[in-house]
């Protein structure tokens, strides 16, 4: 029993236990020390947005090559035009001599050594007159071989354009790389360069001047001193006056009259009158002027103060002229080195040029001269053909042709030199050196006959029914006579308008 009750306060005390130590729960461990906050952080400015990317800029689509037509049609057609390691050649068809062939020839020598494009240049001589080289091209424009370039009046030049076998030179002249400066240009004769702007094609350039000449008055200054006179007519009153009283109407003549439309063309622009009419629509030479210079060859034909050169003696007038047989003569200045020297083989006497008589409202001196035309071919070789006649056009080149030949450079800058040279050459001297240097200040008064196709038979026209009917009807009526040509010539001119 007794160790019942131990048991039980045993059991009891054991429970008791437990149940305080469950309510006094665990030991509690230290609590750690606190921890410091962190210093703060250094203030860390806002990232910024970048920047958008520019978007690219679309790539350009590469130019579209250039178009070339043939002929060219504008300045970058030309610059468009390849021409190194072509080796083109170049011909050029003129009618100069054998002596004028090689003096050309050595300049285009230079050109075939200096340009870099390898072009070869190389002339020929088609024919002794303007008219044979005419005649030999249209066989070979028929044929389909015409040459790459060639001279040409300007009247032949719009034939060769109405047939299509002629280009117009205006984008080569523009062209950038291939053309002329601005400066280039205003050193040409303005009145050289518009002779070739040809009426009948919209102002189209046919040719371009490598040289030009102009219709002056040759005359005996020995003779007129001996008639009483101390100066040259300056109207045709006193050429009229003077030629009579020259002539002794058996061998001895005041004017050599010559079966010329350009001699007649001088006639009447003198007098203020023209041969076609400024915008090419019309031959206008049955005007006063036109009369008056009929009337004045029929009373010459009649008093016999004239003699008739048949066209069957060629360069009689200059012959007769250095022989003292006759005492004016109106003529190309381009003659003065053969006149020069049919003086000197001749009657040795002193002589000298003028400006022709005037007699209209402002003066006027008839300028002629064929240019270069470039044939069409191929765009390669027009460009190459342009190029020659540039190189022939520039300074150097085109007073050392004037100096040879007597024509005028078509630069005013190459006129010093010119002139220098001519004042240095002994067979300039006693004056003729100054006289051609007076030619420089009649270029201003320049008027162009008919740079119109179909104008050589026009000029047949003139010859046959106007001066040859003069010299032998002296009592035709002028007026009549000059209106049927007119119109035959106005008919012609309808015929040959661009097709």
């Amino acid at each position: 029993m007794r160790n019942r009750k131990l048991f039980a306060v045993v059991s009891l005390l054991m429970a008791l236990a437990v149940v305080i130590t469950a309510c006094a729960g665990p030991t509690p461990t230290k609590a750690p020390e606190p921890t410091q906050a962190p210093a703060p952080a250094a203030k860390v400015e806002p990232t910024k947005a970048p920047e958008p990317t520019k978007a690219p800029e679309p790539t350009k689509a590469p130019a579209p090559a250039v178009k070339i037509n043939n002929p060219p049609k504008t300045p970058a057609e030309v610059d468009a035009i390849e021409l190194k390691g072509k080796n083109i050649t170049v011909t050029y068809w003129h009618n100069r001599p054998q002596k004028d062939q090689d003096f050309l020839q050595s300049m285009l020598d230079e050109f075939n050594k200096s340009n870099p494009y390898g072009i070869t240049a190389k002339a020929e001589i088609a024919g002794a007159s303007y008219n044979d080289v005419y005649n030999k091209i249209n066989a070979a424009i028929l044929a389909g071989q015409p040459p790459d370039i060639s001279v040409a009046y300007q009247n032949q030049a719009a034939t060769y354009r109405n047939q299509d076998a002629v280009i117009d030179l205006t984008p080569f002249i523009q062209s950038k790389t291939y053309g002329l400066s601005e400066a280039d240009l205003k050193d040409y004769f303005q009145t050289f360069l518009d002779s070739d702007k040809n009426p009948q094609f919209k102002g189209e350039v046919l040719g371009f001047p490598t040289q030009r000449s102009m219709e002056v008055l040759y005359y005996n200054a020995d003779w007129l001193k001996q008639l009483g006179y101390d100066a040259p007519p300056k109207d045709w009153k006193e050429f009229e006056e003077m030629a009579c009283k020259a002539s002794d109407k058996t061998k001895k003549f005041g004017w050599a009259f010559r079966h010329d439309a350009s001699n007649f063309a001088t006639l009447v622009f003198t007098r203020g009158g023209r041969i076609l009419a400024e915008d090419g629509s019309a031959y206008v030479f049955n005007s006063d002027a036109g009369v008056d210079a009929v009337k004045m060859i029929q009373r010459m034909a009649e008093n016999k103060c004239l003699v008739e050169i048949p066209t069957s003696e060629r360069y009689g007038e200059q012959t007769r002229f250095g022989n003292g047989d006759v005492f004016f003569v109106i003529a190309s200045s381009s003659g003065l080195p053969f006149y020069k020297d049919t003086v000197d083989k001749g009657a040795k006497f002193k002589w000298d040029i003028n400006l022709p008589p005037q007699s209209g409202p402002k003066p006027a001196i008839n300028l002629y001269g064929a240019s270069v035309s470039v044939f069409k071919t191929t765009p390669e070789k027009e460009l190459a053909a342009w190029l020659v006649i540039k190189f022939l056009g520039e300074k150097a080149q085109t007073a050392r042709w004037a100096v040879y030949t007597g024509y005028l450079p078509v630069r005013q800058s190459a006129v010093a030199d010119v002139k220098e040279a001519y004042a240095k050459d002994p067979k300039w001297a006693g004056g003729l050196a100054d006289s051609y240097a007076k030619m420089f200040e009649w270029a201003q008064y320049a008027q162009i006959e008919a740079p119109v196709a179909g104008y050589d038979p026009v000029r047949s026209l003139i010859d046959k029914e106007i001066l040859s009917k003069a010299i032998v009807d002296t009592k035709a009526d002028a007026k009549k006579m000059l209106d049927d040509v007119v119109k035959k010539a106005n008919d012609i001119l309808k015929e040959n308008a661009p097709k």
